[in-house]
C-alpha cells in the first residue's frame, strides 16, 4: 500500500537494482550490491513493485545521489535523468522548471509522499517556487516517471510525475546536519545551503516524529556590460541586469505518525516555505524590476488501514500559497492567495492474479487576486474524480497494468483518461516494456476568467482570460528494452506524445484596448502539437574501481499549426560521468554535460546555440557518519555570446567552486 505504514513495515532494499534506470549511484562503494539488489518503487501503481517490473519508464534518485553534490532545489537533483530537462525560463533571471520529454513544465506533477504540490494559479510566470519547497535533508529518494500518469494522479500528470519520498522514522533517534557553500570566479558571489533533519520514536513502536529545516541562498549574478537598445530605441545599461536573480529560501517540514495498532495508523504532516527573489530582468523591452516573495503552508492528515479484504488510505490535504509584497513588479500583481483542498482515498485488494486498486478524490481551489480579478476579486473551481487500476500477472513473464480515471470538472464536464501498460520479463537479464496512455488538463482559473486582466509584454500590453478555451488532451506511446549484465547495463526507449488544444497566449490578435491605449490579448488553443524522441541510459564497470554512467535524449517537436518546432526544447541532451572509487572512503568523478541547439523565438527563427560544460568533484568519508564533498562546476566557464540570446535572459551558470559536509548523529 502506498502509505507511510508501508515504508516502515516493508523496508527498502539497501541499494538500487537496475542502475541503468535509476541513474548513477554516486559514491556507492559496493558496486556488486548496486547491480543485484531489488529497488522497490510505489509511484507507478500506488502499490509496491520492483523497479524493473514497474509499468512505466521510471528512474530513482537515491539519498546517496543527493548527498554527493550540493543543490538548491528539486530540479538540481533530477536534471541528469534521460528525458528530463531543467528548463530555463527565458526572461526570468535564471529560474528553471522541470520539463519531461519536451512537454511544458506545467505538465510535470510534483508530489511529496503522494500529495500534490502546486501553486499554478498564484504563480503563473517563472514558477520554480514549488521546486524549492522541500528540504532536501528530509528526502529518502525521488521517483521520476516519464510519461502520462493521469489515470492515477489527475490532469497535471500529462507529462510525468516526480514523487519525493521522505525519510521515515524508526525507534532509534537519528539526526543529520549538512552545509554547502559555492563561490563564482572573480568575486561574482555564490550560493549556500544549510539543513537539519531529525526523526525517532516519542513512544517506541507507537508514536514517531520527524522534522527537517533548510535555509538556502544565492547572490545575484550580473554577467554582462555595456549598453543596448530596447525595442523602442532607448539605451540602457546591461550591467544592471541580473543574469541570475538573488534568492533566499527557508523550508520547514515535519511529521507525526501514530500506530494505533498493527493494522491502523494516522499521520499528520506539515510544511512551511518562505521564498524571496529579487532581480532586474533584461529583455527586448529593456530592464524591468522583478521582486517575488512566495509563502506556502501545508497540512495533511492521513489514515492507513489493513483489513481482511486488503488495504486502504484516506487523506485530507490543505495547501495555501501567498504571493506577497509584489508577486512581480512587471506584472502589476500583488497579494495573491491560492488555497487548494483535497480529500483523497483509495483501496487495494487482491483477487487471484489481479491486484485491484480503486479510489477517488474531491478537490476545491480558491484564488484571491483583487488586482487582477477586477470584478469579484475571487475565482474558484471544484473537481472530482474516480479511478480504477488492475495489475494482472498473466504468468511469470507477462504483467498487464490497465485502468482509467474519470474526471468531473464543473466547467468542462467529464473526461476519461484510460491507460494500459505491458511488461514482459523475457529473462532475468532482459525486460521489455510498452504502453499507451491518455491525459486531460483543464485550463487554470486565470486562463478562463473574463474578469482576470494581467499586465504583460513587460507592461506594454494586457492579457484577459478566455472562457471558450478547451481542455488540453494527449495520447502518449512508449516502448523500451532493459538489459542488465553484471558489469554493464543499458536501457533504450522510444516515446511519442500527441497533444491537442495546447493553451498559449494569442499575441497575433488583440481583443480590445485598455483605457490607457495598450492592446489586450487573450489565450488560445493550438490545434495540435507533437513531441517524440529516444532515450538511452547505460552503465559500464570499466574496472572494479572505475564506473562509467551516461544518459542521452533525442527530442523532436512540432507545432502542427505552424510546422515549426516548439520553443525552448533542445534537440539533444547528454551527460557522461566517470567515477573512480579510489579507496573505500574516497571517490572522485568527472562529468561532461551537453545541451543541443534550441529554438527560442519562432517569430524570427532565433536559436540558442548548443553548449558543453564539464564538472569535477570528490566525496570523502571521514567515517561512517561524516562526509566531505568538494568540486568545481562548468570548469571551462562556458557562456553564451550571442546578444539576441542573452538579451532574452538565457545564461549558463558560471564556473563555481563548492565545498560541503554532511554529519549523522
Amino acid at each position: 500500500m502506498y502509505s507511510s505504514t508501508t515504508f516502515i513495515r516493508k523496508p527498502l532494499a539497501a541499494a538500487v537494482a537496475s542502475v541503468f534506470i535509476s541513474m548513477p549511484v554516486y559514491a556507492d562503494f559496493d558496486l556488486q550490491e548496486t547491480q543485484t539488489d531489488e529497488q522497490m518503487v510505489v509511484t507507478a501503481t500506488r502499490t509496491e513493485t520492483t523497479l524493473a517490473k514497474a509499468p512505466a519508464s521510471i528512474a530513482v534518485v537515491t539519498e546517496e545521489d543527493i548527498l554527493s553534490e550540493p543543490s538548491l532545489a528539486l530540479n538540481d537533483l533530477v536534471k541528469d535523468i534521460a528525458g528530463v530537462e531543467s528548463q530555463m525560463d527565458g526572461g526570468r533571471a535564471g529560474r528553471e522548471m522541470i520539463s519531461i520529454r519536451g512537454l511544458n513544465p506545467k505538465f510535470t506533477m510534483i508530489l511529496v509522499d503522494g500529495r500534490k504540490l502546486s501553486s499554478s494559479n498564484a504563480i503563473f510566470r517563472g514558477n520554480d517556487f514549488d521546486l524549492s519547497a522541500i528540504p532536501k535533508e528530509s528526502i529518502e529518494r525521488i521517483e521520476v516517471i516519464r510519461g502520462p500518469m493521469s489515470a492515477l494522479y489527475g490532469s497535471e500528470a500529462l507529462g510525468g510525475v516526480i514523487n519525493v519520498i521522505t525519510k521515515k522514522p524508526t525507534n532509534e533517534w537519528n539526526s543529520q546536519i549538512s552545509g554547502d557553500y559555492s563561490y563564482r570566479d572573480d568575486d561574482k558571489g555564490g550560493e549556500y545551503s544549510a539543513g537539519f533533519n531529525t526523526s525517532g520514536a516519542l513512544i517506541d513502536d507507537e508514536l514517531y516524529m520527524s522534522f527537517a529545516v533548510s535555509q538556502t541562498g544565492r547572490d545575484a549574478y550580473n554577467a554582462f556590460s555595456g549598453t543596448a537598445q530596447d525595442n523602442k530605441g532607448n539605451d540602457y545599461d546591461r550591467s544592471q541586469a541580473t543574469t541570475l536573480e538573488e534568492r533566499d529560501t527557508l523550508a520547514v517540514s515535519g511529521n507525526v505518525l501514530w500506530y494505533i495498532n498493527d493494522m491502523h495508523d494516522i499521520a499528520f504532516d506539515f510544511s512551511y516555505t518562505d521564498d524571496d527573489r529579487e532581480g532586474i530582468i533584461e529583455s527586448t523591452a529593456g530592464l524591468t524590476d522583478s521582486e517575488s516573495r512566495v509563502k506556502r503552508d501545508m497540512q495533511a492528515i492521513t489514515y492507513n488501514g489493513m483489513f481482511d479484504w486488503g488495504e486502504a488510505q484516506l487523506r485530507y490535504n490543505r495547501d495555501a500559497v501567498s504571493s506577497v509584497d509584489a508577486a512581480e513588479i512587471d506584472t502589476g500583481v500583488s497579494d495573491i492567495n491560492e488555497t487548494n483542498q483535497q480529500v483523497y482515498g483509495h483501496g487495494t485488494t487482491y483477487i487471484g492474479s489481479h491486484t485491484l486498486t480503486f479510489g477517488g478524490e474531491w478537490s476545491y481551489s480558491e484564488l484571491e487576486n483583487p488586482e487582477s480579478l477586477t470584478e469579484t476579486g475571487k475565482a474558484d473551481v471544484h473537481e472530482q474524480a474516480l479511478f480504477v487500476q488492475d495489475q494482472w500477472e498473466i504468468n511469470d513473464a507477462y504483467t498487464l497494468t490497465y485502468g482509467t480515471r474519470l474526471d468531473f470538472h464543473e466547467a468542462y464536464g467529464s473526461h476519461w483518461s484510460p491507460r494500459a501498460y505491458l511488461v514482459n520479463t523475457v529473462t532475468d537479464k532482459l525486460t521489455l516494456k510498452g504502453g499507451v496512455g491518455t491525459a486531460f488538463n483543464a485550463p487554470t482559473l486565470l486562463q478562463t476568467s473574463e474578469e482576470n486582466v494581467i499586465n504583460s509584454c513587460k507592461g506594454d500590453c494586457q492579457v484577459v482570460g478566455n472562457p471558450d478555451l478547451d481542455p488540453e488532451t494527449s495520447v502518449s506511446y512508449e516502448v523500451s528494452a532493459i538489459y542488465n549484465e553484471t558489469t554493464w547495463s543499458i536501457e533504450a526507449g522510444l516515446f511519442r506524445n500527441d497533444i491537442k488544444n495546447l493553451i498559449d497566449q494569442d499575441r497575433d490578435n488583440a481583443v480590445g484596448t485598455s483605457p490607457d491605449g495598450r492592446d489586450i490579448f487573450t489565450y488560445k488553443n493550438i490545434n495540435k502539437a507533437m513531441t517524440q524522441g529516444l532515450e538511452l541510459t547505460g552503465r559500464y564497470d570499466v574496472t572494479e574501481s572505475i564506473q562509467l554512467n551516461g544518459a542521452y535524449t533525442y527530442l523532436d517537436t512540432e507545432d502542427k499549426s505552424t510546422g515549426k518546432a516548439l520553443e525552448d526544447r533542445p534537440d539533444h541532451q547528454a551527460n557522461v560521468r566517470v567515477t573512480w572509487y579510489a579507496t573505500d572512503y574516497l571517490d572522485t568523478f568527472v562529468r561532461v554535460n551537453y545541451t543541443g541547439e534550441a529554438l527560442i523565438d519562432n517569430t524570427i527563427d532565433l536559436h540558442r546555440s548548443s553548449f558543453t560544460t564539464a564538472d569535477l568533484g570528490m566525496n570523502y568519508l571521514i567515517n561512517s557518519d561524516w562526509r566531505l564533498r568538494a568540486g568545481v562546476r562548468n570548469i571551462t566557464d562556458e557562456q553564451f555570446d550571442e546578444f539576441d540570446v542573452t538579451q532574452r535572459g538565457y545564461s549558463i551558470e558560471p564556473r563555481s567552486w563548492y565545498l560541503g559536509m554532511t554529519a549523522n548523529f
